[in-house]
């Protein structure tokens, strides 16, 4: 008898049990919500954001965005963000983020009709020089979504927009986009190198305008390249090269091949060797070859 009682409850509410198998959060990267920035944001735009955040990604809804900037003339442009992200706090405090009591952390409803404003973060950021660059467990995006900001020296700032996780090994990375009329009425990605390979990794030198784009492969299996601002342009004048070859005593020997970068290609510079000696804990250098 008892299973015709379960049978019966389970034909009247199928649609109560499905939804309790099939729960889902609402922001499920095909929605799209409208951000729009209370304050004046570089001390000339208004900006809006159209956004897809996904609750399924990491950290906590990113997602694709459209962010359009205004000038107070009515100039306006509009750049993509691959993984745009605003810190779970903000959203909290903003009435963005929501849970439902199912204990699964699901996102509840938001009404997508509306324009949710959204404060930007205070003070002055900067990619040269910045605790949040190198800091993977404290990214940058913990302050600002974008930011403004010369890093090629030439007295027009470029719009520094972050990818949250988007880069190697689920690092930040950044999409650059350049000002091309004068005024910085509009945008345009930049697609020279290295403005369209940098990521938490790369090291930037204000003072020697240099910029070194850090590829991460393992534990000796990397790579390191060197550009220089020269006559107004980024080149690249150093390449470094981490690999390893098996020795049957030493194990695992680590070679580091430094090269000169010119305009006929790399020229090898030197050529050092090492590895880690687990007696004495500590790494030995056999030495380095000049060329």
């Amino acid at each position: 008898m008892k299973y015709i009682i379960l049978l019966a409850f389970l034909l009247i509410n199928p649609v109560t049990q499905a939804e309790e198998v099939g729960q889902k959060s609402f922001f499920d990267g095909t929605k799209t919500i409208h951000l729009k920035f209370t304050n004046i944001i570089d001390g000339q735009y208004t900006v809006n954001v159209l956004w897809m955040p996904d609750d399924g990604l990491a950290p906590q809804l990113v997602g694709p965005a459209t962010i359009n900037f205004v000038k107070d003339k009515g100039h306006s442009f509009s750049v993509s963000a691959e993984a745009f992200h605003l810190p779970i706090n903000v959203l909290n405090k903003f009435g963005l983020l929501r849970y439902d009591d199912s204990g699964g952390y699901h996102t509840l409803p938001v009404d997508l009709s509306q324009v949710h404003p959204i404060e930007y973060g205070s003070g002055e950021v900067s990619i040269f020089n910045n605790p949040y660059h190198l800091h993977y467990d404290k990214p940058i995006v913990g302050i600002v979504p974008f930011f403004f900001e010369d890093i090629d020296f030439d007295g027009k700032d470029e719009l520094i927009i972050i990818n949250t996780r988007a880069g190697q090994r689920w690092v930040d990375s950044y999409t650059i986009y350049k000002a091309t009329y004068k005024g910085g009425n509009i945008y345009n990605l930049a697609n020279d190198e290295p403005l369209n390979m940098l990521d938490q990794k790369t090291t930037f030198d204000k003072e020697n305008r240099t910029i070194d784009v850090f590829s991460s492969g393992g534990a000796c299996t990397n790579s390191n390249e060197k550009f220089k601002l020269i006559n107004g342009k980024y080149i690249s004048v150093e390449f470094t090269d981490w690999d390893y070859y098996i020795d049957n005593v030493k194990g695992s020997v680590c070679v580091e091949s430094i090269y000169t970068v010119t305009d006929g290609g790399r020229i090898l510079k030197s050529k050092s060797e090492s590895y880690w000696d687990s007696e004495k804990s500590k790494y030995v250098e056999l030495g380095t070859k000049f060329y």
